[in-house]
């Protein structure tokens, strides 16, 4: 009759994992020689106009949103958790308002960036619903941070396409548990189809 195989050992365990982990060191390392060889190297897009960002940003943190009309596009798509198929940068400033007038957030400049027709931004908001109504929902005093990146889409030094994640869940739940529909099934355009 076979025997049991005995359990394996904490320093088994160990042997094994220092052994996978030399091997993915050792494939990382030949992966990164290949990236530096002549052959492997690919162009960059130049660099964009970060100013497209910035001006985004103090216009979410000054609560001045006419900064926007020199970097938005008149016809912008933008889409959040908390708002989609938002059409017209008109538009979007009514939803921006509305909800810094619900919400009064702090606004942390996390980090950004422009290159060729792309530009990220990534902000915290340090927000208490206590300043309005937002979507319907009454305030209650709630607060939290969110996290967010707005991905954007650029043509002609103006955006056309901001897209919003969030990476933090405060603000999400919230909304969510106040009653909000949020948005399920989201594809925004992808790069490379996976």
């Amino acid at each position: 009759m076979k025997q049991p195989a005995a359990p394996a050992s904490p320093l088994s365990r160990r042997t094994v994992l220092a052994g996978t982990t030399a091997a993915a060191a050792a494939l990382i390392a030949g992966e990164a020689a290949k990236a530096q060889s002549p052959v492997a190297v690919q162009r960059l897009p130049a660099a964009g106009n970060p100013d497209i960002t910035l001006e985004i940003y103090k216009g979410i943190a000054l609560d001045e949103l006419d900064r926007w009309d020199a970097v938005i596009r008149s016809d912008v798509k933008a889409n959040s958790p908390a708002g989609r198929n938002i059409n017209g940068l008109q538009i979007l400033k009514q939803f921006q308002k509305a909800f810094t007038t619900a919400f009064r957030p702090r606004v942390d400049l996390i980090d950004h960036y422009v290159l060729g027709d792309r530009g990220m931004l990534t902000f915290n908001l340090h927000w208490k619903h206590d300043g309005g109504p937002f979507n319907g929902i009454a305030p209650t005093g709630a607060s939290g941070t969110s996290v967010e990146t707005a991905l954007l889409r650029i043509e002609n030094g103006m955006v056309t396409h901001w897209d919003v994640a969030d990476n933090s869940l405060d603000l999400a739940n919230y909304l969510h548990d106040q009653g909000m529909k949020l948005p399920t099934f989201v594809e925004p355009p992808a790069l490379i189809k996976g």
